[in-house]
């Protein structure tokens, strides 16, 4: 990329900084722990909310005997909207928001892993823009005046959907559709380690390493004046790197379940205030062209991107490594290697792939989605254009004996 091309780059993210800095995220209500579910009703009372709309995703069984036993013990009427299908679509946004709308309803209790609460986040959105269409709010900053209050309560950890002023739809062509403002800020989030209990290990590990890529990416894309933002990322990356793979493997302790919560709801504030960086934008780019899961894309190409930003990137990503707890010692291109190999062991050891089953076609789509997404939104310690991001994936393709 010539000298020119990345310095007005760099220019158009510092408006996007600065654009994160004018719109800080609203206060949130919080319960955190073994049920902390049961203080819904309670919840409810306080924000004096009367009746709202539950949404689960379709077979979440076990989520919504929770939910109904702690409305029905504090007296609250509700209505169960339970149609979400795994990957929801702007359509299902517009069929909560008319269930909402039928029901009139004046609050949302949204119940599942991260695609499930990003579409009631756009849902509620859309009904606080009159009903306007899920896709034409992408790209745009959504007040949150009108929209209705959202109670999120996550059944996977690492997403930080609860915690965030963010969504990501999938549009049904092999896309996804961003939307983003105080609109998409849950009004309150139960952190509960027992709504984790009967989630499957495929979702936790998609959750796991969303969280995780968004840590990483969020303590790379902070400036070092903002504190805060790195401090909750980098205890995000070291709950994750203590807790998750346990909770996949076994389903976790109490304790457990509870720490990779906690890194979720962190991760996903940091990821408000700072965003993402190329990983991000290559793995969403990877999972609308190929159909993969996040997880699979992450474990191949976060350790990857973070070694081709090469040294420009050690700093942060040593000082990452000494308060995620991850190494202490050695130079700072040590220190991030270390972090890097500790990315690459915990995607090995949760049986995620080792490389990427794509086509050259495929793998030219993904560089020019990503580069368009990541230029200029998202701040990374190195400027790449599409080309760059189409090296590197091709690197990191499965060998194929002959292309098609």
């Amino acid at each position: 990329m010539g000298m020119a091309a990345a310095v007005r780059i760099r220019i158009a993210q510092q408006f996007v900084r600065l654009g994160r800095g004018l719109h800080p995220a609203g206060k949130q209500a919080l319960e955190i722990g073994p049920g902390a579910v049961f203080s819904l009703g309670q919840l409810m009372r306080d924000k004096r909310l009367r009746k709202p709309l539950v949404v689960v995703g379709a077979g979440e069984t076990a989520a919504l005997y929770k939910l109904q036993h702690a409305l029905e013990n504090e007296d609250i009427p509700f209505e169960v909207f339970d149609k979400v299908p795994e990957l929801p679509l702007p359509a299902d946004g517009a069929a909560i928001a008319a269930a909402y709308a039928a029901g009139e309803h004046d609050s949302v209790i949204a119940a599942g892993d991260g695609p499930l609460l990003d579409i009631v986040k756009a849902a509620a959105a859309s009904v606080g823009k009159h009903g306007r269409d899920i896709a034409a709010l992408a790209g745009r900053r959504v007040s949150g005046r009108k929209a209705p209050p959202i109670v999120a309560i996550p059944t996977a950890a690492g997403s930080g959907a609860e915690a965030m002023g963010l969504a990501a739809v999938a549009d049904g062509k092999g896309g996804y559709l961003f939307l983003e403002g105080e609109a998409l800020l849950p009004a309150a989030a139960l952190s509960d380690p027992e709504m984790m209990a009967d989630t499957p290990r495929e979702k936790l590990a998609d959750a796991g390493m969303n969280g995780l890529c968004w840590a990483v990416e969020a303590y790379l894309a902070a400036p070092m004046s903002d504190t805060h933002t790195r401090t909750q990322a980098a205890e995000a990356a070291e709950l994750f790197f203590a807790s998750l793979e346990n909770c996949w493997n076994s389903g976790g302790t109490l304790r457990e379940r509870s720490d990779v919560l906690s890194a979720s709801r962190l991760a996903g504030r940091a990821a408000t205030a700072a965003g993402g960086g190329y990983a991000r934008a290559l793995i969403r780019a990877t999972q609308s062209v190929c159909g993969v899961r996040f997880a699979d894309a992450c474990g191949v190409i976060l350790p990857a991107v973070l070694e081709k930003y090469g040294s420009q990137a050690h700093n942060g990503l040593a000082q990452l490594a000494v308060l995620a707890d991850v190494a202490e010692e050695g130079t700072r291109q040590d220190r991030a290697q270390v972090l890097i190999d500790r990315i690459r062991a915990l995607a090995f050891r949760m049986g995620l792939p080792e490389e990427l089953d794509m086509s050259a076609e495929q793998a030219a789509r993904v560089a020019d989605m990503a580069a368009a997404r990541a230029n200029p939104r998202y701040i990374s310690p190195v400027v790449w254009t599409a080309e760059d991001c189409h090296d590197l994936i091709l690197s990191l393709r499965a060998k194929r004996e002959k292309e098609i």
